[in-house]
């Protein structure tokens, strides 16, 4: 923008220069007098730099006070479309994305203990891509092999049985004795949480989801790689289970307080007793769990069991994350076990 106000102060310059030239002998003076030209064209030029005159490419600002010289009149014009490679596409985060600072959150939640810090990998840990659909080619964390989070799932969302899930890491070079780190592109996918709690169900101890997605992680400029992690096969041997789903029986014991996860919609037509709604969503504030957990918890008693159903598994997932870190005794129930039996009672 500033070289195209120099060439126009140039050719100004040359304009009043000729004018100057062929004025006639008898001529009268400009404002000022015969020798106040110099003085009648800086203030021409000063007052050209200082107006708010739009230039080619440029429209004008409404934002004022930047610090940068003049671009409290001027703002960038549209952006010009790039060819981009479809087939490596990744969920980079927009320039408009604010920077996320890396680092621990610990002190926010009661239970920490199955959140990892948005901060770099240590030598001993090892990384779970969960994200469904990843291409080769695309960023991900430095060495981080990929399992898609459905893989652990039936298609009516419970587990699939502890043989197929045990050969199904150690096909990936998991072991049971890994320090893991589990995460998916967005966190609000679910996707990592879910993985998670069924990595607990095989008694798992050491494995973490990620505070944040891959989203969040690059927004904080950790380390990526693009080439595929291939991990030597190795044997998972499941341990004592430290999750297990609630059964129907628990359900209807009245010794569990109930949460529906579930969209609004369908909470309103039909619930679980008297549960209490809380839409995952609403635990999140740009991509992470927000902060404040305790005032969406506030009508849950914390020494009373806590049953969170959904008809997704994922979404219910991020509800039972989110109680464990604030130190609730969570369980996980499906929504369309609860029907069957009302079904067959009835």
């Amino acid at each position: 923008m500033i070289c195209i106000k120099c060439s126009l102060l140039l050719m100004v310059a040359i304009l009043i220069f000729s004018s100057a030239i062929n004025q006639p002998a008898d001529a009268a003076c400009p404002v000022g007098g015969c020798g106040a030209g110099d003085d009648s064209w800086l203030t021409s030029a000063q007052s050209f730099i200082s107006s708010d005159v739009p230039l080619v490419g440029a429209s004008a600002s409404a934002n004022a006070g930047s610090d940068f010289a003049y671009s409290r009149s001027f703002r960038a014009g549209p952006q010009v479309k790039s060819i981009t490679n479809n087939s490596t596409a990744s969920t980079i985060p927009s320039l408009a994305e604010a920077y996320v600072t890396p680092g621990s959150r610990e002190e926010l939640f009661v239970y920490p203990q199955m959140l990892k810090s948005l901060d770099s990998l240590s030598r001993d840990e090892a990384a779970l891509d969960v994200s469904a659909g990843r291409s080769p080619g695309q960023s991900r964390i430095r060495g981080a092999v990929n399992i898609p989070a459905g893989r652990f799932f039936h298609e009516n969302g419970t587990l699939r049985n502890i043989s197929d899930l045990a050969s199904l890491l150690g096909q990936a070079g998991i072991s049971g004795s890994d320090s893991l780190m589990v995460y998916s592109e967005s966190f609000k996918s679910g996707e990592a949480t879910a993985v998670l709690y069924a990595l607990r169900c095989l008694g798992h101890d050491g494995a973490r989801a990620l505070d944040g997605g891959l989203d969040n992680w690059m927004a904080a400029s950790l380390p990526l790689e693009s080439r595929e992690t291939v991990r030597s096969p190795t044997s998972y041997l499941p341990g004592r289970p430290l999750e297990s789903p609630a059964d129907y029986d628990l359900v209807r014991s009245g010794r569990v307080q109930m949460v529906d996860a579930r969209r609004i919609q369908e909470f309103g037509r039909e619930k679980i007793g008297n549960a209490t709604w809380i839409s995952p969503e609403s635990l999140l504030v740009e991509g992470r769990l927000k902060s404040n957990l305790n005032d969406t918890f506030a009508r849950l008693n914390t020494s009373q069991t806590t049953v969170v159903y959904s008809d997704d598994i994922f979404g219910a997932s991020l509800v039972w994350f989110a109680l464990e870190l604030m130190g609730y005794d969570a369980r996980i129930y499906r929504w369309q076990d609860w029907q069957e039996h009302e079904d067959r009672s009835s």
